[in-house]
């Protein structure tokens, strides 16, 4: 039998450290699998770079950050210029860096993997990266006790807490007491007009499955309290979805429709936080995550990912970084199963299956051919439904912190010469097809224990 290898996309290696941040201006030297031994060393940490952008990066926070003050600011507009500012500060030298020197390939999941790019009209871009650079712990098994509730029962049951979280009891204790101290300050803002009278200001968009976010300026540099978030979640009461842009905070008094509390989110500047994945709830569980590329479009009602000429254009915002952000679902009528620190909620309109959610979020590219599919590597796994037809594309797009391989065989029984990949860098995509049916095992040469197979029918 015979494999089809198709449209190879070998990025020349930059070495196993990922993310690094190398200026090199001349092309690495391309390494194959033969020439290079298997290794499992753990990344090391960035070098300092700039964030990606699709246009000049935005004047820095120094120049700017005077014309803002936190505790005046009334408007989104004004919102998103101090975000805006916050977040610039110092921000390249966040561990939360992409790798850089590479062409990136469209890919990955928002909510499920650590890097995100999309294709726009000036090329693909970051527009996402969530999770510390080391470890990241997804706790969005519908089995598991992943939901804040689920977790608090666990707690006071004093139950076996399962492998998959990576808690000990104390980290739990822990965390279930900051959350209830989040629940207090959520349920005293159930109504929204409490939020407004606060200062709270509502972005006026709801994203389907997360809500829309009323931010509090004043809080933004405060840095973390578990008992007061900076943002509060909250979405239409009838649980439907907007066809305009929401209602707004005037006076002190909600202008809209009816809204319901859903939930409660965390904004932290990397310069009142640090530039490392932030340390802050008990546990390994709160994969915090920072946008890139980000076009805020409240008078549409929608964000969207546009250069920032065409950002401008049309009349959104545009941010070429936000800070440390992390929702939080506390609300008991919205308990989580994808997890209560999920990006995603499937009890928020639209209602959703929780198992279907992940590949709703997909990205991929317009070089995909129509009814490839993909597999998304992250977290050291292959994921994805690894059956195909015969002929049928399968892309495997590395949206994982680290480099890794789709090798044919075992890491005991390689078989190069059936299909190798090569080091595929973070952002990459490897295009793989076969012209006979059976069952194909695959592995990562760097990490003998991801492994997988295709089958083929």
């Amino acid at each position: 039998m015979r494999k089809t290898l198709m449209g190879v996309a070998v990025v020349a290696a930059v070495t196993v450290a990922a993310c690094s941040g190398s200026d090199s201006s001349t092309a690495p030297e391309t390494v194959t699998p033969s020439e290079s031994a298997p290794t499992t060393e753990a990344p090391s940490e960035p070098e300092t770079t700039a964030a990606p952008t699709t246009e000049a990066a935005p004047t820095t926070a120094a120049e700017t950050t005077t014309t803002i003050d936190p505790n005046e600011a009334r408007t989104i507009e004004q919102i998103n210029a101090y975000v805006d500012q916050a977040a610039t500060f110092d921000q390249a030298a966040a561990d939360a860096q992409f790798p850089e020197g590479l062409t990136f390939a469209a890919g990955g999941a928002p909510g499920f993997s650590r890097y995100v790019f999309r294709e726009t009209s000036a090329g693909v871009v970051p527009t996402l990266v969530e999770g510390p650079l080391e470890s990241t712990v997804r706790c969005q098994d519908t089995d598991l006790p992943c939901s804040y509730l689920e977790l608090k029962e666990l707690h006071e049951s004093g139950g076996t807490i399962p492998d998959e979280l990576q808690m000990t009891p104390e980290e739990l204790a822990e965390l279930v007491a900051q959350l209830d101290e989040l629940t207090a300050f959520a349920v005293a803002h159930a109504d929204i007009d409490a939020a407004c009278a606060e200062g709270f200001v509502s972005d006026r968009i709801q994203t389907p499955n997360m809500g829309t976010h009323l931010y509090k300026g004043s809080s933004i540099a405060n840095g973390f309290d578990p008992g007061e978030p900076e943002i509060l979640l909250y979405a239409l009461a009838d649980d439907t979805m907007p066809t305009a842009p929401l209602g707004q905070c005037v006076d002190g008094a909600w202008t809209g429709e009816p809204m319901q509390l859903i939930g409660t989110s965390f904004l932290i500047p990397p310069q009142i936080i640090g530039n490392d994945h932030p340390q802050t709830f008990a546990g390994p569980l709160d994969n915090w995550h920072i946008h890139y590329n980000l076009c805020r479009g409240a008078s549409e009602g929608r964000d969207s990912f546009l250069p920032i000429t065409e950002c401008q254009a049309a009349g959104g915002s545009f941010s070429a970084s936000l800070g440390w952000m992390i929702h939080a679902w506390v609300d008991p009528l919205h308990d989580n199963d994808l997890g209560v620190f999920s990006m995603w909620n499937p009890t928020v309109a639209p209602i959703s299956d929780p198992n279907a959610i992940f590949e709703t979020r997909e990205v991929q590219g317009s070089d995909f051919p129509e009814g490839a599919e993909q597999s998304l590597i992250t977290d050291f796994v292959y994921n994805g439904d690894l059956q195909l037809a015969v002929g049928q594309s399968l892309f495997f797009n590395n949206v994982d912190a680290v480099p890794h391989t789709v090798t044919a065989g075992t890491f005991d029984a390689p078989m190069f010469d059936e299909f190798d990949s090569g080091l595929l860098d973070p952002g990459t995509n490897f295009e793989l097809s076969f012209d006979e049916p059976g069952v194909y095992s695959l592995f990562c040469t760097l990490h003998p224990d991801m492994q997988a197979t295709v089958t083929v029918e």
